[in-house]
């Protein structure tokens, strides 16, 4: 019995084998221009294409690698705006290793990482294949970057918490200089502990630091409520560069039965420099969305964008269609 025996203690014991779970997300849409001069131009597009797998290496150690596919941006050169290449193009949106229970609720991640606001707004958003948040439509934060970040999550989401210090160009680019930016996020929910309902209550703050500036200050203050038949949240922005700076609201609604689906109703103000008159837009999107299965969803929109510049420039609207399919 005793070889038995000792087979089955060395078996208790053997570590746990890593795990991997492979994951894919496309944001697709079916859009019909119908501003002045668009002549009815429409178009069929691949707006994202996400594959990614998420490591359990160790009851303790993980790591994460996401790959995104978009087409790539109109690059800035000394003779004018153009872009390399009109086919869609691999990129790394993550990839990093954490470190979980350092402490009760606290874990450690470093890589290209997610940055502590905007992904957390898009997840309680849940309809991004819709449209991204105000401050990863206008640059004012990203979605991830390079760096080391701490995370907490304590009273079983009644209070959370993200800060770290990131390169601050954000994934896409090269670290320009010896800046950093270093962001921290503070979220409480009193309704945590009661079950289907939510009421995140955010605070986030960025400061950049520039090798031959001024720091350039982020700031954001949301309000959030999640109930099984109205989700809403609400977002004030802002963008502090020395004398200048940035603004913008953004309030969206998702009222509705999930089982059958919900209106989507969102609007959003930014003004890309405060001390100038008649430079920002309002934009309104109306619509209506229905969950098919986890990650498989479909929205029709109405989208209309109105600039309050004095130059007579018409709104900008159309008729779109979104899905979203994941695994």
């Amino acid at each position: 019995m005793l070889p038995l025996f000792v087979t089955i203690a060395l078996a208790a014991d053997a570590p746990e084998a890593p795990t991997v779970e492979v994951n894919g997300l496309v944001f697709a849409h079916w859009g019909l221009d119908l501003s002045d001069g668009a002549e009815a131009y429409n178009e069929f597009a691949l707006d994202r294409a996400y594959l990614g797998a998420k490591a359990k290496i160790t009851k303790k150690i993980g790591a994460r690698i996401t790959l995104d596919a978009d087409h790539m941006k109109a690059v800035e050169t000394d003779t004018g705006e153009f872009t390399y290449d009109t086919k869609y193009r691999v990129f790394v949106k993550y990839a990093y290793v954490e470190f979980k229970d350092l402490a009760p609720g606290l874990k450690l991640r470093a890589g290209v990482i997610d940055t502590p606001y905007q992904p957390v707004q898009d997840n309680f958003w849940g309809h991004r294949y819709v449209h991204m948040g105000l401050a990863d439509q206008e640059k004012m934060l990203y979605t991830a970057d390079l760096g080391v970040a701490l995370t907490g999550e304590h009273g079983k989401g009644l209070f959370s918490w993200s800060a770290g210090a990131y390169n601050g160009e954000g994934y896409s680019k090269l670290e320009l200089d010896a800046g950093k930016s270093f962001q921290a996020r503070v979220t409480v929910d009193p309704l945590a502990r009661g079950g289907k309902q939510e009421l995140p209550i955010t605070g986030f703050v960025n400061v950049s630091t520039h090798a031959d500036a001024d720091p350039t200050i982020t700031y954001v203050g949301a309000l959030g409520f999640k109930m099984p038949f109205f989700w809403f949240l609400g977002e004030y922005l802002g963008v502090s560069e020395g004398d200048a700076g940035k603004q913008g609201i953004s309030v969206s609604a998702l009222p509705g039965l999930p089982k059958y689906g919900r209106l989507v109703l969102r609007y959003d103000h930014y003004d890309p420099d405060t001390t100038t008159d008649a430079d920002g837009y309002d934009k309104i999107i109306g619509g209506v969305s229905h969950d098919f299965a986890d990650k498989v969803s479909v929205a029709a929109t109405y989208e209309r964008q109105m600039f309050e510049a004095d130059d007579g420039a018409a709104p900008a609207h159309g008729v779109f269609l979104h899905m979203q399919a994941g695994f």
